[in-house]
């Protein structure tokens, strides 16, 4: 498997995530529901949780849900821009990404 580093930023996974943390994701491996992934979407990295998967895509939300522009505005996540799904966060508590 391969892994890559992410950084947080903005508001829409608080309480999950802060701004500032830092990610390791997985760039290869199955997707399931409650995953929090990585996609590309317009010339940005995103960071997601996934409440759906449909034929056609994901259909992703922030946990932050009062301030999270997410698939209720932009629709389904194609699985060609996931670019991975988060594991672990570096810092500053270091440990496995829970539900």
């Amino acid at each position: 498997m391969r892994y890559q580093m992410a950084v947080v930023s903005g508001l829409s996974m608080i309480p999950t995530l802060a701004p500032g943390e830092r990610l390791i994701f997985r760039l290869d491996g199955p997707i399931v529901l409650g995953d929090i992934v990585v996609f590309k979407r317009a010339n940005q990295f995103d960071i997601k949780r996934v409440l759906r998967i449909e034929a056609d895509g994901l259909f992703v939300q922030g946990d932050n849900d009062l301030v999270s522009t997410d698939s209720r505005v932009y629709g389904l996540i194609p699985f060609d821009d996931v670019v991975g799904t988060v594991t672990y966060r570096l810092w500053p508590k270091p440990g496995r990404i829970k539900e």
